[in-house]
């Protein structure tokens, strides 16, 4: 069987394992430092926002703390 033969079985590994690499390597510099951008751009609003809305959210949580769970 082609698949098997020792001369490309080597060739084959190779091209694959490099074929890994360059994607693997790709992938991390160019979608996981959009990724960590977009995901500390969300926590910064997220803090943002709670921050903003702490003065209405105090009222509303004493209104609420008065009432039986």
């Amino acid at each position: 069987m082609p698949q098997f033969d020792f001369y490309s079985f080597s060739g084959q590994i190779f091209c694959t394992l490099a074929g890994f690499s360059f994607m693997y390597f790709f992938g991390l510099h160019f979608y996981l430092a959009k990724f960590s951008e977009m995901f500390k751009m969300r926590q910064k609003l997220a803090l943002a926002y709670l921050k903003d809305n702490k003065e209405a959210s105090s009222a509303v949580n004493t209104f609420n703390s008065s009432l039986p769970i």
